[in-house]
């Protein structure tokens, strides 16, 4: 008999768009939460019709927790702009301005099911943070792997 085992994977990067073409990527695997995990065996087991549908930025730097609930510091949250999956491989993306979450350095960012409060499907800490201006816009895309465990 054989026996097989799935696993949740994340992965964010975090394009920083300057005025000037100048562009800058941070991309590092994340945390899928315990929260993120339930919610994904929900939808796929139909028992949840809730699902990502916003990335969050903040301020906070505590490390990543499978047990985070929120992120540490929210500062802004947008609604995603794409939602695409193929070979096992879920692709979120969303855009943040140049207006908005202005004069705040941005240490990490989550992956919600709700435009405030929510579920935290996963959360991640930069490796290196970004000191948001109005010279600088990002664009966020998440991906979420299913995979052999």
């Amino acid at each position: 008999m054989q026996i097989s085992s799935m696993s949740v994977k994340g992965h964010v990067s975090v394009e920083v768009v300057h005025d000037d073409g100048r562009r800058e990527t941070i991309s590092q695997n994340n945390v899928v939460t315990n929260v993120g995990r339930n919610q994904f065996a929900a939808l796929i087991a139909q028992d949840s019709s809730t699902f990502p549908g916003w990335i969050a930025i903040g301020t906070g730097t505590a490390a990543a927790d499978v047990t985070d609930t929120t992120l540490g510091a929210e500062v802004d949250r947008n609604a995603l702009v794409l939602d695409t999956s193929s070979a096992g491989v879920i692709t979120y993306k969303a855009f943040f301005s140049k207006s908005e979450a202005n004069g705040n350095t941005i240490a990490e960012v989550g992956l919600l099911d709700a435009a405030s409060s929510g579920n935290l499907f996963c959360r991640s800490i930069l490796s290196s943070t970004v000191a948001k201006a109005s010279s600088i816009s990002l664009n966020i895309t998440w991906t979420i792997t299913l995979a052999d465990a």
